[in-house]
């Protein structure tokens, strides 16, 4: 068992201490991560809560979205902490125009992590060394939470998001095959688990891209939720993330649209969102292990 997840009572605290570290990983595209991911981060923001944001999508989306532009990232990016052992996490944090938001940005070069990584020992580890090492250290202020953007692929980004996280969260759009990826998703993780001792728990699934107008995703979304409840328990969120051009106009902008448009419905479903993640976070809700059942799933 991993000894930095016991305190002195022998009750569980993460490697963090009460920093939960969250992945959104998904391993189809296009299910809103990284929207769910920046806006996640800035409606905890207007909580107080002090948010670290870590974009490993060589896509860089996320570094995008905060208006971080390509100048900014080459030299402070994700890319630096995963594949120069000696390089600390808080060398590539930077500011964001959120307050209480800082990112660790990406760019096309985070690519290269797979090639440069694969023949490196504890390559599945980096990004949790990198994080523990920040933790512990005495000269570092601390984040309430840490979000993790991850790459549309079960990749090595994805292991080493998936092998430094407390919690994933899971977006999943309402379409056909919507839980297709989380057959392979479900034997990473066990893998994960029993080879290297990742303790990453399910904190929920989260149903974006929702058009409510439209029966089919209606219908989908209805047998979707009852697929995962029968299968694998309670762990869809409540909250809904419908589609929204306006989100799409306010990431464009480099904004989230939290602020570019905080009187939006989609910035109100962001914030309940985020009140469902601080309410599951403080209740210890999380599954250890997938379900074989889900696992299997190919298909709504």
């Amino acid at each position: 068992m991993d000894t930095d997840r016991l305190n002195d009572s022998g009750g569980e605290v993460t490697p963090y201490g009460q920093t939960a570290v969250i992945a959104f990983v998904n391993e189809k595209g296009g299910v809103a991560k990284t929207t769910s991911c920046v806006n996640l981060a800035a409606a905890l923001s207007q909580r107080n809560k002090r948010i670290l944001c870590l974009d490993l999508d060589p896509q860089a989306n996320a570094t995008t979205a905060f208006g971080i532009s390509a100048e900014q990232a080459i030299e402070r990016e994700a890319h630096c902490v995963l594949t120069m052992a000696r390089y600390p996490l808080e060398r590539a944090i930077v500011p964001t125009q959120i307050e209480n938001v800082e990112l660790v940005p990406a760019s096309a070069r985070l690519a290269d992590c797979n090639k440069t990584l694969v023949m490196e020992v504890g390559r599945e580890g980096r990004l949790r060394t990198k994080l523990r090492e920040f933790y512990r250290s005495v000269l570092t202020e601390k984040y309430d939470m840490v979000l993790i953007d991850c790459p549309p692929s079960l990749d090595l980004l994805s292991i080493n998001a998936l092998t430094a996280a407390t919690h994933m969260i899971v977006p999943v759009s309402t379409k056909f095959y919507a839980l297709k990826g989380m057959a392979l998703l479900g034997d990473m993780v066990s893998t994960l688990h029993e080879q290297i001792g990742a303790t990453v728990r399910l904190l929920g699934i989260l149903v974006t891209m929702f058009d409510k107008k439209t029966a089919l995703d209606v219908t989908i979304y209805r047998l979707l939720k009852e697929k995962i409840e029968s299968d694998f328990g309670n762990y869809v969120f409540s909250t809904v993330i419908s589609k929204s051009i306006i989100v799409s106009e306010a990431e464009a902008g480099g904004l989230p649209v939290m602020l570019r448009e905080p009187e939006s419905a989609a910035a109100e479903a962001h914030r309940k969102f985020a009140g469902e993640v601080l309410d599951r976070l403080s209740h210890d809700v999380g599954a250890l292990i997938p379900t074989p059942s889900l696992a299997g799933v190919q298909g709504t």
